[in-house]
């Protein structure tokens, strides 16, 4: 099948995902993934209320109770969060609890916290973690232990006009070679789970939102699922969609190839209409406009004339070696 051929038809896609997916079931993962993040992102009538001030010793109670829940000592373990790398990061597991209770925010009213909701989507991080063994700890996921792979991602952060945190990729930039022979799928895991908790844990991110912006370069089919295994690719969608604490206002997606947006419209039936509506397929590079203007924008981004020099996390993080 040509991968760019634009009448691609969604039976074709859907057999060729199931070739490249490498036994992944991409529709059941997606479905699942989709299903849980709005379970854990809704609100209910029974959930608990309480004032910032309140919130935080509230969550604590309610995690004491799901630990005396459980019977297992070694289920129970999830609940320390053992593999948690807050601590490379200079935060604390209170900390950890505040950008869940930061993002469970009531939406009428800023100063009161939804702790229930909180607490949903904090047990499907403790889950997340635990499945992952021994991946982020061994060795531990520090800064420099992911700094070369995350070289070879060249990911860029920047504040766009409304004060929210921009993360951008674009696959033009990224040297595919470099990515397949220089580090293991589990490399990559660990250097995306990395940047993701440095999202997480800045502030302009837990107080205003945040933005993704990627350059698919048209990438093809065979090409990205070899270049991220579908277990790994999945694994990592999972957390960033229903599982961390981050408040995604919008995906923006430029130079999309045709599977993509057939795959899309695919898994698009199991997407809330919130999700769907974040979800933005730009096909032409004028709109770069929408997000924050070109000032917003990092030099070298797609086919646009960027302005900002220098990354917002790497500043942060790896301020020495710049």
């Amino acid at each position: 099948m040509a991968i760019h051929d634009a009448t691609e038809s969604t039976s074709s896609v859907v057999s060729e995902l199931k070739k490249s997916s490498d036994g992944t079931n991409l529709i059941k993962e997606y479905k699942d993934i989709f299903s849980k993040e709005k379970s854990s992102g809704s609100d209910l009538k029974t959930d608990k209320i309480a004032d910032e001030a309140a919130a935080l010793s509230l969550l604590k109670v309610f995690i004491e109770e799901k630990k005396k829940s459980i019977a297992d000592e070694e289920k129970k373990k999830k609940w320390d969060f053992p593999s948690s790398p807050h601590a490379h990061f200079g935060k604390t597991l209170d900390d950890t609890y505040m950008a869940f209770l930061c993002w469970a925010r009531v939406k009428e009213d800023k100063s009161s916290v939804n702790v229930s909701k909180a607490l949903r989507r904090l047990e499907s991080y403790a889950d997340w973690l635990h499945d992952t063994g021994t991946d982020l700890t061994e060795p531990a996921l520090t800064s420099e232990s992911v700094k070369k792979a995350l070289e070879a991602w060249v990911f860029d952060t920047t504040l766009d006009s409304q004060g929210r945190l921009v993360w951008w990729c674009d696959m033009g930039r990224i040297n595919i070679k470099q990515v397949k022979a220089d580090f293991t799928p589990e490399d990559h895991l660990r250097a995306f789970v990395w940047y993701i908790h440095a999202l997480m844990y800045n502030d302009s991110a837990q107080k205003n939102g945040m933005v993704f912006v990627q350059n698919i370069n048209k990438i093809g089919m065979v090409q990205c699922f070899t270049l991220m295994p579908a277990k790994i690719a999945t694994k990592l969608d999972r957390l960033t969609i229903g599982v961390l604490p981050i408040k995604m206002q919008c995906m923006y997606m430029f130079e999309s190839p045709t599977w993509i947006n057939v795959f899309m419209k695919v898994i698009g039936v199991f997407m809330s209409k919130k999700m769907k509506s974040r979800m933005i397929i730009l096909k032409d590079w004028n709109e770069i406009d929408k997000i924050g203007g070109l000032e917003a924008i990092p030099k070298g981004f797609g086919k646009v004339n960027g302005t900002m020099d220098g990354s917002i996390i790497e500043k942060k993080y790896f301020a020495e070696e710049i």
